[in-house]
């Protein structure tokens, strides 16, 4: 699943593809508009018709189409704060058909990590919430809802990246848990998904210590228990091959090359995997190097024939595994935009007027770092008096406050629990202001002490929150 960087396919990537490359992932630098979007497509599908195409638009805090403006789908957290399973299916038809009506017929997405650890930097807010059965039911409603509207679901991050404190993205996470800690947690919300009829599951770059001392991606123990204990013949997808998780301790992302990303490639497809992301930006020496590195392991003996052809069988039916169902797309839209209001919890203080809206700006995951987000600019939208501001550092708090002397004072953190200096500089406001609305737009730590919490920041929910906090937007 090779990527590239630019709004049209280069010469290399078309040549690739006429040549039988397994698949193409979109991101962000692909993408301008919705029209381009199915242009591009249309280009890649020039080469081939039936070239997988996929991009992980999970709504929410993750998006590629929107990444601009913020995405209008509330996102999972929200969807397990409300906790009605037709929400969840209708927000994955919504996202289902507008992919659908692209061109593109293969989403990573959803997530089925139990997020149990609050201050994981990388999931957070894209869990459907901490409980097992909770985060279970969620994901089969959001892959029959992909399904359902001709759409391949890729659910991730197999076997579960919710109990790490660190970002597979820059690092190689450890959790500390056996067969029997996975089955009653982790495993849950797979097990859905295999039941579902989920057309492909991505591996995760976390070590499971006590089941194997290799990332899961590359390990035929983490990925035979999907297979063989959770019983399931779809796709096994890697998770993107330049992450320095797939490398193992000690490497830096920077630090991975096109080579080693080709020995990667090799240890995945020997540990099970049949479809290998390679990762985003990338040029044509990074394909070239994993297939130089695939046929001289064939070559060599280190990889099968046989499980290879098996891997193309499966691959093959990829883009046959779901049906089509009529469904009432505009119950469906009205629906989606209920949630991120239903999902806002908390004490109501407004109205306020002529606030002064901080924006606390950590330095966000490799995941959603190019998305743009913020409560400030909603809250001004609707009150031209109110004044937006950002705060990377709690030496900040006097200055918030002397700004906001005569003013309401509202504080918006995001991923606290992962970032303390945000809880420090609501602790010093606080001190001075007790009056401060403080809202909450990522995951909530413990002790929860937001006045407001969204479970996302996507724009629908911080839409939401500012109309909760001002009053209706008088202009829609």
């Amino acid at each position: 699943m090779a990527s590239f960087v630019g709004h049209e396919a280069p010469a290399w990537l078309l040549d690739e593809v006429a040549a039988g490359l397994g698949a193409v992932a979109l991101f962000t630098p692909n993408i301008r508009s919705d029209a381009q979007t199915a242009a591009l497509v249309a280009m890649l599908r020039s080469s081939r018709p039936d070239i997988v195409i996929a991009i992980d638009e999970e709504g929410g805090d993750v998006t590629r189409l929107d990444a601009q403006t913020g995405s209008l789908s509330p996102g999972n957290a929200a969807l397990g704060a409300v906790d009605d399973v037709e929400a969840t299916a209708a927000a994955y038809r919504v996202i289902g058909r507008r992919l659908s009506s692209l061109g593109i017929d293969m989403n990573l997405a959803p997530c089925a990590d139990v997020n149990s650890d609050p201050r994981n930097p990388v999931i957070g807010v894209r869990s459907f919430g901490s409980d097992p059965g909770l985060v279970a039911r969620h994901v089969r409603a959001a892959v029959d809802g992909l399904q359902s509207v001709g759409v391949a679901a890729c659910v991730k991050h197999y076997p579960g990246h919710g109990a790490t404190v660190d970002d597979s993205h820059l690092a190689l996470p450890v959790i500390d848990l056996d067969v029997a800690d996975l089955r009653r947690r982790e495993l849950v919300p797979f097990s859905a998904a295999v039941d579902a009829g989920a057309a492909s599951i991505m591996t995760a770059h976390i070590v499971v210590s006590r089941v194997d001392d290799v990332p899961a991606t590359r390990s035929p123990r983490t990925i035979g228990m999907l297979r063989d204990g959770l019983d399931y013949h779809g796709v096994i997808v890697s998770d993107a091959l330049d992450m320095a998780g797939a490398h193992g301790a000690g490497i830096a992302a920077g630090d991975v090359t096109a080579e080693m990303i080709g020995s990667a490639a090799v240890a995945s497809l020997d540990a099970g995997c049949d479809l290998l992301c390679l990762g985003a930006r990338q040029g044509p020496d990074v394909p070239a190097a994993a297939m130089k590195a695939i046929v001289q392991a064939v070559g060599d003996g280190v990889l099968s024939v046989r499980d290879l052809v098996e891997s193309q069988r499966r691959r093959t039916r990829l883009r046959h595994s779901n049906r089509i169902v009529d469904a009432d797309h505009e119950a469906d839209a009205s629906t989606v935009e209920s949630v991120a209001r239903r999902a806002i919890t908390g004490a109501t203080p407004g109205p306020l007027r002529g606030a002064v809206v901080v924006d606390c700006r950590p330095g966000v995951s490799v995941a959603n770092f190019d998305v743009a987000w913020g409560l400030g600019p909603d809250v001004a939208a609707i009150d031209p008096t109110a004044i937006a501001m950002d705060a990377t550092s709690d030496a900040e708090a006097n200055r918030i406050v002397e700004a906001a002397r005569d003013r309401p004072l509202v504080v918006s953190v995001r991923g606290a629990a992962a970032h303390r200096w945000q809880q420090r500089l609501v602790d010093r406001i606080r001190a001075q202001r007790p009056d401060a609305v403080i809202v909450d737009l990522g995951w909530p730590g413990r002790p929860r002490t937001a006045t407001l919490t969204t479970w996302g920041a996507s724009r629908s929910s911080t839409r939401a929150v500012a109309e909760v906090l001002c009053g209706p937007d008088p202009d829609g």
